[in-house]
């Protein structure tokens, strides 16, 4: 992204185009031992073909996931079980990655980049776990290029989301929950602070996140993108969209896709220092498609002011040309991808795989 808001607390500096070919970068010493995780496995036993990788959220116990087939549909599963297309055939095609999320509370709610351009959602309906309602367009004038970034910000009871227009400029847009009803502002507003620098349709990965911000003595939104340079960067906002501070991530990455993000603990709500399950919520990690076309990922344990370090995951090198999905527990992350079959053959070509980063 070309930064163009003057009030940054931290200005950021124009980079030049990155080294065609050279690999990831890593600035200063080597990071310190990342925590335990699993090897790569499949994520479904190797049912799905999919364009994007799986984004998931746990109800009470049930989890629900969603993925980009390779027919453009949108498909889910309920709990592990076989995947079904969301809404019927031809009822949610896209061209981008979905996203899911609980709103409003108890609820799971798909969100979509549609053909028209426009964003759409579905809910699931009470009492039944495997049907969706039909599809509701949010007010016209989103233009989305890529897939809707999206987060839950419980202190204003809203759903925030973020979307790259067909300007490349970043539209924004809430949705209100009023005892239970989707309320959303009547009209997209534009962001004057940020410019994409690509036309990619997965621009970027979910890595809009609800955190505490120690600097700030409040909850903040923290969005990470890959700049126009290539690296990633961490832009705090205000959940009214007042822009706090803009700074490169540690670590110097060269990511080729976007960014997924995800923070730890209790996603419903945002504690504070002293308060229970604080410390699960400032770990946040990151993860990219680095360009030697392998996932690297980093981690860091006090709220994304610092990460320990880029690196591929431990085991075998997972090879994707889509922006991983970074999927939070309260004390987990699930790590998977579109795996790239021409470039390994441990796994088929599309399928999902994933790995859980404790």
């Amino acid at each position: 992204m070309a930064i163009r808001r003057k009030h940054v607390t931290r200005g950021w500096r124009a980079v030049v185009a990155t080294l065609i070919g050279s690999v990831l970068v890593l600035a200063g010493a080597q990071s310190p031992a990342h925590a335990a995780e699993t090897e790569w496995s499949s994520f479904d036993a190797n049912q799905a073909r999919v364009l994007s990788g799986v984004y998931s959220v746990t109800i009470n116990g049930a989890t629900y996931d969603v993925t980009e087939g390779t027919d453009h549909n949108i498909w889910f599963r309920y709990n592990g079980g076989r995947w079904n297309p969301l809404g019927g055939f031809n009822e949610s095609r896209t061209s981008s990655p979905p996203r899911i999320v609980e709103f409003p509370p108890g609820r799971a709610m798909a969100v979509i980049r549609g053909l028209d351009g426009e964003i759409w959602y579905s809910q699931v309906n009470s009492g039944s776990a495997n049907f969706w309602t039909s599809w509701t367009r949010l007010p016209s004038g989103a233009r989305a290029l890529g897939s809707p970034m999206v987060t839950v910000i419980p202190s204003a009871g809203a759903l925030s989301i973020e979307v790259a227009n067909a300007n490349r400029q970043i539209n924004t847009m809430s949705l209100w929950d009023r005892n239970g009803q989707i309320s959303p502002n009547d009209h997209w507003a534009i962001e004057p602070y940020a410019l994409l620098g690509t036309n990619a349709t997965d621009i970027e990965g979910n890595s809009q996140i609800a955190i505490y911000g120690d600097a700030y003595y409040r909850a903040v939104n923290q969005t990470y993108f890959t700049g126009t340079d290539h690296h990633v960067w961490n832009m705090t906002l205000t959940p009214e969209y007042t822009i706090l501070d803009l700074h490169e991530v540690d670590g110097g990455a060269e990511c080729i896709s976007g960014v997924g993000a995800a923070r730890l603990g209790n996603q419903s709500t945002v504690v504070g220092p002293g308060q229970p399950g604080y410390a699960e919520q400032q770990r946040v990690l990151l993860s990219c498609i680095g360009n030697d076309g392998y996932v690297w990922e980093t981690q860091s344990s006090d709220g994304g002011r610092t990460f320990n370090g880029w690196r591929h995951p431990a085991g075998m090198l997972a090879p994707s040309s889509s922006t991983p999905a970074v999927n939070p527990s309260n004390n987990s992350w699930s790590l998977n991808v579109r795996w790239n079959g021409a470039r390994s053959t441990a796994f088929p070509d599309n399928a999902v795989v994933a790995k859980r980063i404790n």
